[in-house]
Parts: structure tokens; sequence; C-alpha cells
């Protein structure tokens, strides 16, 4: 898996720049000192975003359009940016100029043309295009779960083999998407930073600092820091918080809890950070089912005991699980994902984001997955100029890696809605952490199975997996099959 580069705060370069026009102190110009100096201004170059080059070649496109169709909902309306303006608002204004770079740099303009929230919808605005044989699309935000029909349509360029200029070991392409998204070397969606969705449904846990200082519990950075963080430290908060607030004898979402969060995403998310992947390439790069149910029947049944029967743990057959006691301060453990940050900036208690628990202390690494919501992007077959569309794609991918990101999640969400440093540490490992999974954009009902059980508080996951696997190997099948017939006809 390619390991994405580490984000340097924008917040400290000007910090930098601010220091070094005030002066400092006096230097000794020693050797020493000037190795040192050397040394960690090659690690600042390193891994600042903005001096990573994306190697584009320069051109002038004449003022061509550049047209992207999304789905027609505000924030992926806003992700495009084809329409904003500078505010001062420091995400607005970066979407802004990232347009400005790329649209002054090759002589473009950006429009959008945004579809209903459908699934499918984006899918089959650019299958009526290529039929007709039209070039109006340059690329195409398809919602990850489209998946099983995007890759096998026909209507779509190969990111491996058809764009000439596109750089999928650059880090502004997510984690191990790249492979998770390829059959057999070909690619026909990818996820990059210009997919913004992405950062913003990637899942993470909020932490009240003030119920954890109440019951005396520890730190939960260093929990975190020395692999302490999970599920079974999570199972044992759940017998530790509770309060009947309302007196009404019964556990309920108006009394203090230690752990909630809707059984959807939360049942999604608890698969992956436990590292179960459904699918994974064989060495030939074809998908396999590869669910370790052993390990997934454990998982649930312990999250389902967390809970349906734990002192403080409780969640609901409702996508909004434990969301008003997380807002009236009576909720230790939020599950959820970084997006829902952006509403907390009223709240009167101080709170940590923290990764989902591993599974156990064994495992080397904490995961975070993405909702099913987030895009891909994908190059409509039709395009005129598929070498300006790949520069284009790149310039655009590059750009929110170096600009948007970092306003997003840097000074956004680490310095105005996160309360301490430490938090702005395990963000940066999250990201770093984000993984994607064939089996999960390809549905054919084995990702459904935390999803179900826990919200059914079922443990049958033998028959669940029973039932799902035959006709989930006979579509990856057909799938396999579709590409395969894609790389006889394109090569």
């Amino acid at each position: 898996m390619k390991i994405r580069k580490s984000i340097i705060l924008l917040v400290i370069l000007m910090l930098a720049s601010s220091l070094t026009a005030c002066g400092g102190a006096d230097i000794e110009e020693t050797a020493d000192t000037t190795a040192e100096t050397e040394t960690e201004t090659e690690t600042e170059t390193e891994l600042d975003p903005l001096s990573v080059p994306d190697n584009l070649p320069d051109r002038d496109y004449d003022g061509a359009d550049f047209r992207i169709v999304t789905r027609g909902r505000d924030d992926f309306i806003n992700d495009i940016g084809a329409d904003l303006q500078l505010t001062g608002d420091v995400v607005n204004d970066a979407y802004y100029n990232r347009n400005l770079a790329v649209t002054e740099r090759f002589n473009i303009k950006i429009s959008g043309e945004y579809v209903d929230q459908n699934d499918a919808a984006v899918h089959r605005a650019v299958e009526a295009a290529v039929m007709a044989g039209d070039s109006a699309y340059g690329m195409a935000i398809n919602q990850c779960i489209a998946m099983a029909s995007v890759g096998t349509s026909g209507l779509y360029l190969d990111w491996y083999t058809q764009l000439p200029y596109v750089n999928l070991d650059s880090p502004w392409y997510i984690g191990n998407a790249a492979d998770v998204l390829s059959v057999h070397g070909h690619a026909y969606a990818m996820a990059g930073e210009y997919n913004m969705d992405i950062l913003r449904f990637t899942s993470c846990f909020f932490y009240n600092q003030e119920i954890a200082t109440d019951y005396n519990l520890e730190n939960i950075y260093t929990v975190v820091d020395e692999g302490r963080w999970t599920l079974d430290y999570l199972m044992e908060l759940a017998d530790t918080v509770y309060e009947d607030l309302n007196g009404n004898g019964t556990k309920d979402f108006e009394d203090k809890l230690a752990v909630s969060g809707d059984p959807y995403d939360c049942g999604i998310f608890y698969q992956y950070a436990f590292d179960i992947p459904i699918v994974k390439q064989d060495e030939d790069g074809f998908p396999s089912i590869v669910v370790d149910q052993e390990k997934a029947h454990d998982s649930i049944v312990k999250i389902n005991d967390m809970y349906w029967n734990s002192l403080g743990g409780m969640t609901a057959a409702d996508w909004s699980a434990g969301a008003s006691t997380w807002y009236a301060g009576n909720l230790l453990c939020f599950a959820n994902m970084f997006n829902t940050a952006f509403s907390f900036g009223d709240l009167e208690f101080d709170y940590a984001i923290i990764p989902y628990p591993k599974y156990d202390e064994a495992q080397n690494s904490y995961y975070s997955a993405v909702a099913g919501a987030h895009g891909l992007q994908s190059i409509p077959l039709t395009v005129a100029d598929p070498e300006m569309v790949s520069i284009i794609v790149e310039a655009l991918n590059a750009e929110s890696y170096k600009q948007v990101v970092p306003a997003y999640f840097d000074i956004s969400l680490k310095n105005r809605y996160s309360r301490d440093e430490e938090s702005g540490k395990i963000l940066d490992m999250l990201l770093e952490s984000r993984v994607f999974d064939f089996g999960f954009m390809h549905r054919a009902g084995l990702h459904r199975v935390f999803w179900d059980l826990i919200s059914e508080n079922s443990t049958d996951t033998a028959s669940k997996y029973a039932s799902l696997i035959p006709a989930t190997e006979s579509m990856y099948a057909e799938i396999i099959d579709g590409y395969l017939e894609l790389e006889k006809k394109f090569g």
C-alpha cells in the first residue's frame, strides 16, 4: 500500500515566517549547527505538501471548458467550486485558489453539471453522453458504491494506461485505493484528494474529556499512543460510564452514556478498524474474498454486547443514534466521522478526536474507513483530448492536496474545531491510515454483515456469510470477466 506523506500545518509555515521576520537567538556558525539546520530544512521540504512537484508540462488550452458532472448536493457542488468567490473563509478560499491555480496555469475554465442524488445518476449521465459520442464531460464523480456498474461499463478511460500524465504514486492519490480499485492492472475510477468528501467522511471517535475527568479515566492520548486503544478497552469504558439522568430506571439517550453511534456506518467502520477486509487482490491482480469469518464473529459478538448489554453502551437502528446525547455533553465516546466536527463550534465541553479502536494490541496499526457516500473520479471514454484531461485531473488532485486539504484539515479541523494539539497529531495518523476495500465498493451483500447484525443485535455470522458468499463470488466473476473484455478491447 502506498504511504501518503504527512501534511504539515500551514500555520507552522506562517509561524516560521513570522519568527524569521522578528529575528531570533544568536546563531553560532559551527559545522554542527549548519549540518543540523540543513537536516531540518530537508525534513521540512520533504514533508511540506507545497514543495511536492506535479511534474506537469506547460500547456495553453485557449480557454477550453473542463466540465465536471457530479451529484447536486451542496457539499459536492462546493467541492467543484466552479462558482465560488473569495469570502475570507479559509476552506472556501482554498477551493477558489485551487481552481484559480489550475485555470490560470493551463488557460481553461472549470464548470459543473449537477444531477440528482441517486447512486447511479452520474453514471447514467455519462452513459447518455458516451452513447451520443458527446465529449461534454472531462470528469465524472460517481459515488463509490456504484463501482460494480462503473468499472465494467466500458464508458471510462483506464487510469493506468489511458491517462498519460496521471501518476498514481503521487501523494494526492489516497492510501491503498489504486490497488483495491484495480482488476488485473486496470482501474476505471480513482480516489484522489480532489474527492474532498473522502476526507469529510473518514471515520473517527469523538471523546468527551470532561466525562473522562469526572470518572478519573486515564489520558486517552496516552492509551492511543501506546497501542492500548482496543475493542476490549472500549468495552471496559462501556461498563464504567453510565448515569440515569432522567431517573426513569431505563437506559436511554437522555442518560449519561459511554459509547454510541449509528449501526450503519459504525458497523462498517469497525470492520475496517479491526483489519477485516472483504476482498484482496491476488498476485495476478484479481479480487478474491478473504474475509476472516472467525475474527468477524468475535468482533460482532463483542460489539453487540457493548452496545446492547453493557452498562453505558447504546445504539439503535437509526442513523442519528447517540447524536443528541453527545451534543448535550452526556456521551463519552461518539463513533462518527470527521465532518461532524464542523458542527461542534458551540460545544461547551472539551473533546478529543481519536481513531476507532484496534481489534487487539497485537494489531500493528489503527485503520480508518470512509463512509460509502464519497465519490470517485472517472474519465468518460469520449473526452476529446485524453492528454489534456490527464493533465488537468492531475493538477486538480495535486492542488487539492497542497491547498484544500491543509485548509480543511490543518487550519479548520485541527485549529478551529479540535481543542488541543494532541488531537491534531491523531488526525495526521488517521489520514495516513485510511483504507479502502474492493468488497465495500463493489457491493454484493458482504459489506452489510457487520451493519445488519449490529443493528439487529444478532451474532449469527455463520449463516449470514453462508447466504451471501455464493452470490458475491458470482458477481465478482462477472466483474473480472468484464474487466478482461475491456482489456481485450483497449489493451
